[in-house]
């Protein structure tokens, strides 16, 4: 092995040390270079090492890859695949045992967010407030910013707000369908934890390369990527690491709904 590939991660990434190991172990065996996966404090620490080409790859959260790809010569790869669908959504949610019925039962109430750079952790639960002509500056009493969605988790859980914004998988693109998978989740939180309000879909998290990576180890990688769900041991990583079944291609076009977004939120 004559080279390293790093890949950075945002703060999602920080709990999960022995699955970026693991990730990196399995990538390291199929390319025959060394891996090292890190993850960052904050999303803006990840935008700007992506900037600064300080790394040959990144996992990227939408608002932070459209970011990249206006401000740098970043080069979108993938993206994941969760329950069949390359999209999720935002929701804004309280602990089960909460008062609340609906978004618009919460005024004075606190609210954890996790990132301005956050799509399903501030910028789509936002922009589902203002269409129900909601104002979260002034619908919440306090706003925080927790850098992840295990920290607004625990937050709500221990009543140290009480409503967070994080991200969820429906069974189905159908509007009522049933939630199989959320943020909260990530935390371990004691409590049952129910959303007040869904955003319209999120295209999902992206992989990226920087002006960094060389085109022959570009290439390696994303035939790598692609066929990894194809293994145990390659579907395994993904799903500790990115909570994936798999990863496709994906094209920048997808992402005009968070561009959107973010022109509404700012």
């Amino acid at each position: 092995m004559s080279s390293t590939l790093r890949l950075l991660t945002g703060p999602v990434g920080a709990t999960r040390a022995p699955a970026r190991a693991a990730f990196a172990r399995v990538l390291a065996d199929r390319l025959e270079v060394l891996v090292e996966v890190r993850s960052t404090a904050t999303y803006g620490d990840l935008l700007e090492h992506v900037l600064d080409s300080e790394t040959e790859l990144a996992w990227l959260p939408p608002a932070v890859l459209v970011r990249a790809m206006e401000e740098s010569s970043t080069q979108l790869l993938a993206s994941g695949v969760r329950h069949h669908r390359a999209h999720f959504q935002g929701a804004l949610f309280c602990r089960e045992d909460a008062p609340y019925e609906n978004a618009t039962d919460l005024a004075g109430a606190r609210v954890a967010w996790v990132d301005r750079n956050s799509c399903a952790g501030f910028l789509f639960p936002r922009l589902a407030l203002a269409q129900l002509e909601l104002d979260a500056d002034g619908l919440f009493a306090e706003q925080r910013f927790l850098a992840d969605h295990v920290s607004v988790g625990r937050a709500v859980d221990a009543q140290d707000a009480e409503v967070g914004a994080t991200f969820v998988q429906r069974a189905s693109d159908a509007p009522d369908a049933t939630i199989v998978g959320a943020g909260w989740e990530l935390s371990g939180t004691r409590q049952r934890m129910r959303a007040l309000l869904v955003s319209e879909p999120i295209p999902a998290d992206a992989i990226v390369s920087t002006a960094a990576c060389t085109d022959e180890l570009r290439q390696r990688f994303v035939v790598a990527l692609l066929n990894l769900h194809q293994s145990p041991d390659g579907a395994q990583v993904l799903r500790e690491l990115f909570a994936v079944e798999r990863f496709e291609p994906t094209t920048l076009e997808r992402y005009e709904a968070v561009r959107a977004a973010m022109k509404v939120t700012a």
